[in-house]
């Protein structure tokens, strides 16, 4: 039904709902183009990120070319070079000097557009010795003075991104054998589940077999465990492993072998260690089994190891002890006499003319004071009760029976008082003539031991001869420098031996067994001190040896030692029973290390002999309280065991003939019922940390020892990592 006025009401809603429209179109439009506008924003600011990025990256690259160039300039100059290691730092000062002259001079090229006509801005800074410049100071606190680092600066432009980069580069004469956990020139032959942490070494190959052999009670026998292990040592901040370290180097990659072996418990005369197959072909379960060892491998040529010869060696610390000299022409004056007069007369006749023509350099310490007379022994006479008789020898005392005095056995004859008066006045003279030559050789003790203490004192020769034996026990419990410096040496004119508190408070010749490897217990007793309190208190006090020494002779060390010295020695050396602890100067610095460097061969046995491993290396503070603080090298071959031993090391161990290694891993303990070793279950779930021969490579020892080490006459540099510069503002 139609309305009057409806159509008009129709007209007026509809009017009213256009200008809603038009304001809603409105809104959109202008959402849409804060949208547009949002999206072209973010597209501008991605856009000028990447391009930020890329000229960041481009930057950076821009900056490592620039110290590539550098660092290329410098091996050019100086790597596997033959150089005087006494001439290295006024090289380098020479070298840097020019080159940042013609830094000065070049004008770097390009500008900020990268297009085909020019090249961005990048350039070398500087090359510079890290003690500012002055190519005077060594790598590293108290360090020697064949060890120098370089700081190479560059710098990169590109479109207002600059980046500065720095490298360090390390030049030294140092050995190579110095750089590795464990090794040799030779041929490396491991049997068992030794553990290293560091580089492994293997110039002519690397045997390794899962099956540890050795002798007990004079029989071969064989115990089959796991192989090798091989880890990185920690590198910043102990969290990171080194990237350039748990390594297998060798100059021979077709030698690298493995192969399986079996247990022969009653005789291992028959086996034979079969090493057939490829290391670096390992996979699948043999992989797994050998720890991924053939991922770990390094061929560099043998040209390059860079190596020592111990006697030569020797004669060099010789004209170091002699002290400095004015020019370089006296210093190989000085040596080549050095060499002529070793080589026609030996080391005695060496040390003849240093007495003679070299007296005023050394402090000529004689022989160490002895005392060959034995405290005289009480006669049987005073130890019977005085007689009572009046001298004639009519009386005896009451209540004896003819012949006999009261309190003696039947058949004693009853001294008169004269003789027992004779015999006690003669025992009292010998007594008192003892007692006075014991003060006399405990006073010359004293005074020698105080002149050991003064060598490097700025009042003395800066170097001491002494004629050997030398020998540190308890009555003579140090050698202690007052100065360990370059041109401060110890000279030992025969053999020098160390005789340290014994392990675990047992004496020496106790528990004389023949152990793993077919070692039987060396010769010599410790003389006791006495039942005196002063007596046991010394008897556990750890020798003291801190110093440079040079050794003619043989060297023998057993006991605990601590330590803080180089030691070179042209016999033979043999650590029995030993625990070797280096001196700690502070809480917050590492200990330091005996480094010991042997022309003959070096006799490593019965340390912590049968000791439990307990809940591993660097976990359980009892075992690792254990841990050997030292650098061993030999110019011979070597036998080392950790079967019946534990034998944990912080340092190294190295060879230039053959090394052969056996371990095992977990406690070994001895059955005295079946004379035999028994071994922990040597698979399963045992880890690495409780292998019995353990060495964990102890970088510190460039610091540590500095100067006392041996230098070569080829520099080797080591490139350290990328540093990015912060730049301010």
């Amino acid at each position: 039904m139609w309305k009057a006025n409806s159509g008009s009401k129709g007209i007026a809603a509809m009017r009213d709902d256009r200008g809603s429209s038009l304001l809603l179109v409105v809104f959109l439009i202008l959402l849409l183009s804060l949208l547009g506008v949002a999206v072209l924003g973010a597209s501008l600011g991605g856009a000028m990120r990447t391009e930020r990025s890329e000229e960041n990256v481009q930057s950076l690259h821009l900056a490592q070319k620039g110290l590539d160039e550098a660092v290329a300039a410098i091996y050019d100059r100086f790597n596997n070079r033959s150089i005087d290691p006494e001439s290295l730092g006024k090289q380098l000062a020479s070298f840097t000097t020019q080159f940042n002259k013609q830094l000065v001079n070049e004008e770097p090229s390009g500008n900020s557009n990268l297009d085909a006509a020019s090249r961005p801005f990048f350039q070398v800074i500087s090359v510079l010795c890290a003690d500012s410049g002055q190519c005077k100071s060594p790598v590293g606190e108290g360090s020697g003075a064949y060890q120098y680092a370089l700081i190479v600066t560059a710098e990169a432009k590109v479109d207002g991104a600059i980046r500065r980069m720095q490298q360090e580069i390390v030049l030294d004469t140092y050995p190579d054998f110095l750089k590795y956990a464990f090794g040799s020139e030779g041929i490396v032959t491991v049997n068992g589940a030794p553990y290293f942490m560091g580089n492994l070494y293997a110039g002519q190959g690397l045997h390794l077999s899962d099956t540890a052999q050795y002798i007990y009670l004079g029989k071969p026998r064989t115990q089959v465990t796991q192989f090798m292990f091989l880890d990185p040592i920690a590198g910043a901040a102990n969290t990171v492993p080194a990237d350039s370290s748990g390594w297998i180097v060798t100059g021979n990659g077709s030698q690298l072998l493995y192969g399986y072996g079996a247990n022969y418990t009653d005789d291992a005369s028959g086996y034979t260690a079969l090493y057939d197959n490829r290391l670096a072909a390992a996979s699948g379960v043999d992989k797994v089994k050998t720890h991924g060892l053939g991922d770990r491998i390094r061929i560099e040529p043998p040209q390059k190891f860079v190596s020592i010869d111990v006697k030569s060696s020797f004669l060099d610390k010789v004209r170091d002890s002699i002290g400095p000299n004015a020019d370089a022409v006296t210093l190989k004056e000085t040596r080549t006499v050095i060499e002529n007069v070793y080589a026609t007369s030996g080391a005695s006749g060496l040390i003849n003319r240093l007495k003679g023509d070299y007296a005023a350099s050394y402090d000529l310490l004689g022989s160490q004071p002895t005392m060959a007379e034995k405290e005289p022994v009480l006669p049987d006479i005073l130890l019977q009760s005085p007689p009572t008789d009046d001298g004639t020898g009519d009386k005896v005392s009451e209540g004896a029976e003819s012949g006999t005095s009261a309190g003696q056995p039947s058949g004693t004859v009853v001294p008169s008082s004269t003789e027992y008066e004779q015999a006690k006045q003669e025992y009292e003279l010998k007594l008192a003539d003892y007692l006075a030559k014991k003060t006399v050789y405990q006073l010359d003790l004293e005074a020698f031991g105080a002149s050991l203490s003064s060598i490097g004192a700025a009042s003395r020769p800066g170097s001491a001869i002494v004629d050997g034996p030398l020998v540190l026990d308890q009555q003579l419990p140090a050698i202690d420098f007052a100065s360990k410096g370059k041109h401060n040496w110890l000279i030992v004119n025969g053999d020098l031996e160390l005789r340290g508190a014994p392990l675990n408070g047992m004496s020496e010749g106790e528990g004389a067994t023949e152990l793993p490897g077919g070692t039987p217990e060396g010769e010599g007793t410790v003389e006791p001190m006495g039942d005196t309190e002063e007596g046991d208190a010394l008897a556990s006090v750890p020798l003291k040896l801190r110093g440079n020494i040079l050794v003619t002779g043989n060297m023998t060390l057993s006991g605990q030692v601590d330590v803080d010295a180089t030691v070179y020695v042209l016999g033979r050396t043999d650590i029995r029973d030993a625990a070797i602890h280096g001196l700690s100067p502070s809480q917050n610095e590492p200990r330091k290390e005996l480094v010991l460097i042997g022309s003959g061969p070096i006799d490593l046995y019965r340390v912590d002999s049968f000791q439990p491993v307990g809940s591993g290396y660097g976990n359980d503070n009892v075992a690792s309280s254990q841990v050997l603080d030292a650098f061993l090298y030999t110019d011979s071959s070597a036998n080392l065991y950790g079967v019946g031993s534990a034998f944990w090391m912080k340092g190294g161990f190295f060879s230039k003939g053959n090394l052969t290694l056996n371990g095992t891993m977990g406690s070994t303990t001895e059955n005295g019922s079946t004379g035999r070793l028994e071994f922990q279950e040597q698979l399963g779930g045992i880890g690495k940390e409780r292998a019995r021969f353990i060495i964990e490579y102890n970088s510190s020892v460039f610091a540590s020892q500095g100067a006392a080490l041996p230098r070569v006459s080829k520099v080797r540099l080591t490139t350290g990592p990328l540093k990015l510069i912060r730049q301010d503002g």
